[in-house]
């Protein structure tokens, strides 16, 4: 049985393919110690919070507002307290976390049917 054939060598006698294979290897070994240190030095920006309302539909007699709370700032903000309506027509409700960038959305059962001149605030946060 005939000895198995091996890739192309270098000049130094190893295959070609097995200092590609290397040179990939350190690579990404490199880049990955990069997005460690970056990540390590790095200040996130504190959360960035606002509020919009999506839609409105009625429940019954009251009405429900479906409002997006989105986060343009790095951290995560936890048990954000959003509140909307008109004195004393005042509905708040809680939402558990809002990430870093993301959205999420909640919904405030109002007695009247909530419209683009409704207020809607984000009244605090905590830290996670």
């Amino acid at each position: 049985m005939a000895g198995a054939r091996k890739g192309p060598k270098s000049d130094t006698g190893r295959p070609v393919l097995e200092w590609i294979m290397g040179a990939l290897g350190l690579v990404l070994t490199l880049a990955a110690l990069a997005l460690v240190l970056r990540g390590a030095h790095s200040h996130p920006s504190p959360p960035a919070l606002t509020v919009r309302l999506v839609e409105a539909r009625p429940m019954g007699d009251q009405w429900v507002a479906e409002v997006e709370v989105t986060n343009r700032g790095d951290a995560t903000a936890a048990s954000v307290e959003v509140e909307g309506g008109t004195a004393p027509d005042v509905a708040s409700a809680t939402l558990d976390y809002a990430p870093g960038h993301g959205r999420e959305r909640l919904s405030l059962v109002l007695p009247a049917r909530p419209g683009p001149d409704t207020p809607f605030r984000i009244r605090g946060w905590s830290e996670p």
